[in-house]
């Protein structure tokens, strides 16, 4: 046994080397050899999944029994996860992979001969063996079918295992003269996503009424949780329902992705990002990252739903985001404004925001007494009516910032010269932002101003060296008038 440890030490002392010499000379090898190199690595991080698989089903077992006698209490562990992660210095995610795959390939020796039992799934266990399929496919392929374990013949569940451990190796479901698998010609190897995708649909077959039960659960583990203000944040948590994350990602993609006139189709195969893979890159024009913009676009569903008229009244009123602010402080703009959070919880928040709430929607003045009784109580009229809206949407087109995807409509608009300094609300001093701009307008080198009616920005050095204003918002036709035509 020593002799197989020892052949693997030196394997690893010559792959080391191996990749020295590959990345010393990787930047000038062609694109085939790049592929090449590719492949192969992905051949030896599918064996050494198999290794790793296999190792950690010994740590399971002989982690069982007795805490003395346990593996993991030998090398001062509590958990075979927790031995994992210090070997092989892997995260807790991983390790719990590892686990988990040891589990549903674990196999046991017979009571009566000794001999070893099939696993739960033995033929996508050796496909893992042999490096057909890695951790990543072997995990995609079983989850389906352990959602349905309980609710399949045991049988059925074998025949899925053959099955798909078949698809992995390439070879067509049907049977040939002999009623062997005949290899697919030119077939590529099916990726983890494609594995899975088979496995739902063998599934689906195997338990038809499986949705039902899974849904029932589903909807019973639903929920939204709004945590309490810390460090200015306001936690959120939550289960969704799948058809309710989709209409979110709908919305959230409406207002993410850039709105580009017959953009090029990609060619061949072409991978989106998950949404748990994040694209943190900055753009040099909108410096916000994925969850920051997905936040954003949060924000500016909520506020497009209160303006829409459509929500139930609370109150005896549409429901209104409440934000209070001494009238000194709001005229200083310093200190601290309070956001009604429900429930008697009082959430603060920089006097900006409350200029910016105020902004896009209406100041109500009150007037206490020493005593706090209420002596005064009066409107002022800063909110920009149905009428003004649409014209300046459809002057504006959308956010006025360049590069700025957000359309008119999920806009707010806002007030040029601020209501507090003079400014009228007047299609002459309204002009759409989106939430994000609206809120960051006064932090960024942004700048807005109403040229004749016409709104104009300013943007930092690095979008115009210059700094010179540009006309704003869609470019229109002048309407001009014409004498009217005489009869003679």
């Amino acid at each position: 046994m020593d002799g197989v440890i020892d052949r693997l030490e030196q394997l690893q002392a010559d792959f080391a080397a191996a990749v020295g010499d590959a990345l010393s000379v990787i930047a000038d090898l062609p694109d085939a050899e790049v592929m090449r190199l590719l492949e192969a690595s992905g051949r030896v991080l599918r064996s050494n999944d198999a290794l790793q698989v296999a190792a950690t089903v010994q740590v399971r077992q002989r982690s069982e029994g007795l805490r003395g006698e346990r593996m993991t209490t030998s090398y001062g562990c509590d958990r075979p996860a927790d031995l994992l992660q210090m070997v092989l210095r892997t995260d807790a995610k991983s390790a719990a992979r590892l686990a988990k795959a040891a589990g549903l390939t674990a196999q046991v020796r017979g009571i009566t001969d000794g001999e070893l039992l099939p696993s739960r799934y033995d033929e996508l266990r050796k496909a893992l063996a042999e490096a057909t399929i890695g951790l990543d496919g072997f995990l995609a392929a079983t989850a389906p079918l352990e959602a349905s374990r309980g609710r399949v013949a045991p049988e059925a569940l074998v025949e899925a295992d053959r099955q798909i451990a078949s698809f992995a190796r390439r070879r067509v479901q049907g049977r040939d003269a002999d009623g062997e698998g005949a290899p697919a010609s030119d077939s590529p190897a099916p990726t983890p996503a494609e594995l899975a995708q088979f496995a739902q649909v063998l599934a689906a077959y195997l338990d038809p009424d499986g949705a039902e039960p899974t849904d029932d659960a589903a909807s019973r583990a639903r929920g939204l949780w709004i945590g309490r203000l810390r460090d200015g944040r306001v936690p959120l948590r939550g289960e969704l329902l799948p058809e309710v994350a989709a209409q979110l990602a709908r919305l959230t993609d409406s207002l993410l992705n850039p709105r580009i006139e017959g953009a090029p189709v990609p060619q061949g195969v072409h991978f989106v990002a998950s949404e748990s893979d994040p694209d943190d890159g900055l753009d040099p024009i909108d410096p916000r990252t994925r969850v920051q913009k997905m936040h954003d676009a949060f924000a500016t569903i909520l506020g497009a739903a209160a303006r829409g008229g459509e929500l139930p009244d609370l109150g005896g009123a549409a429901p209104t985001l409440v934000i209070t602010v001494d009238a000194a402080d709001y005229a200083e703009g310093s200190g601290w404004a309070h956001v009604d959070g429900g429930d008697g919880v009082d959430m603060g928040v920089p006097i900006r925001v409350a200029a910016q709430v105020g902004c896009a929607g209406g100041i109500q003045r009150v007037l206490f007494d020493d005593r706090g009784r209420i002596v005064s109580l009066g409107t002022s009229g800063r909110v920009f009516n149905a009428l003004q809206r649409r014209a300046i949407i459809a002057r504006d087109g959308g956010c006025v910032i360049p590069g700025c995807t957000i359309p008119a409509t999920w806009c707010e608009i806002h007030h040029v010269t601020e209501h507090a300094a003079g400014g009228a609300t007047h299609t002459d001093n309204g002009v759409a932002l989106c939430w994000h701009h609206h809120r960051t307008l006064h932090l960024s080198e942004w700048q807005v101003r109403m040229r004749g009616g016409v709104p104009e920005i300013r943007g930092p050095s690095w979008w115009d060296p210059g700094r010179e204003w540009h006309r704003a918002g869609r470019r229109r036709a002048r309407v001009r008038s014409s004498p009217a035509a005489s009869c003679g």
